[in-house]
């Protein structure tokens, strides 16, 4: 009897798997949460490769946009998300593994107001736009744009009424874009695809549309990014071992360039290729060992 409780519970032991709560959102091309393409988004794709090979840990889906997931940071709960840029506030929260590579790092402004689109060149200065209190702008709290546009952000101010400061989002990034169609506000900021996935959702009419804006940054390193607790460390560290050795297969590359455009493959490749390279070399990581 003694034998069999122990063999019992050996197995038990064996058998059961760590949760790693996912943090998912409405935010096409990278999440994609419904209709023909379910579970075929960039994150999506590379959240796949992580489950199938880390042993022994299992991921289940949180909705959260990154406000709410730093949220739970700050409350000591565990969750991941795959889709995380580093800043210095962030680092005190979470552990940090390079998980995929955004090129280019190119934020548009998003208006569907036809008269403020008239008034705008084919790039602009955000800077700029801020300024004008004709336009009223959104942008969501928490979320980083980069390190240029966070600090234009973080200075706006209750006085600043034709700008608007979301806590956060959790109906998905996507929902805004929404908002923004039925001129709710008249502009925001976001990635190029995911206003082009949008736009491909409501062809032919396309109502939104776009401006380049010149405080964007050329490329960036998205981050997995795990609770800054003893959980979130040994994650980190397992994922980032599975990185190392996944970097330069096709897998992990059609993953990273899934939904890019192929001249923009095609112009990125050198920039692309630098990353798997750097990915694959070593640990790459913020978590101690």
């Amino acid at each position: 009897m003694l034998l069999t409780l122990s063999w019992a519970q050996t197995s038990r032991v064996v058998t059961e798997k760590i949760t790693v709560p996912w943090a998912v959102t409405d935010w096409e091309p990278y999440y994609i949460l419904e209709g023909a393409n379910a579970n075929m988004g960039r994150v999506d794709r590379l959240r796949r490769i992580l489950e199938d090979n880390l042993k022994g840990y299992q991921f289940t889906d949180m909705y959260a946009d990154m406000p709410k997931t730093m949220e739970l940071w700050k409350l000591g709960r565990n969750i991941c998300s795959g889709s995380a840029l580093i800043t210095p506030e962030r680092e005190k929260l979470a552990y940090f593994s390079a998980l995929s590579f955004q090129v280019p790092h190119e934020y548009v402004l998003v208006t569907a107001n036809a008269q403020m689109l008239e008034k705008l060149p084919a790039e602009v200065s955000l800077k700029d736009i801020m300024k004008n209190k004709k336009w009223v702008g959104l942008f969501v709290k928490d979320r980083s744009y980069g390190s240029d546009i966070d600090a234009l952000v973080k200075n706006v101010s209750p006085r600043d009424k034709h700008l608007m400061l979301k806590k956060n989002v959790s109906e998905g990034y996507t929902s805004l874009l929404k908002m923004l169609e039925k001129k709710r506000f008249d502009y925001m900021i976001e990635y190029e695809a995911v206003v082009r996935a949008y736009n491909e959702k409501i062809f032919p009419a396309k109502p939104l549309a776009t401006r380049i804006v010149k405080e964007s940054h050329p490329s960036a390193v998205f981050y997995l990014a795990c609770t800054k607790n003893p959980w979130g460390r040994d994650v980190v560290r397992k994922v980032d071992q599975v990185l190392q050795k996944m970097a330069l297969t096709n897998e992990y590359q059609r993953a990273v360039e899934s939904w890019l455009a192929p001249d923009l493959q095609k112009k990125s490749r050198k920039t692309l290729d630098e990353f798997y390279q750097k990915r694959a070399q070593g640990p790459w990581m913020t978590a101690p060992w």
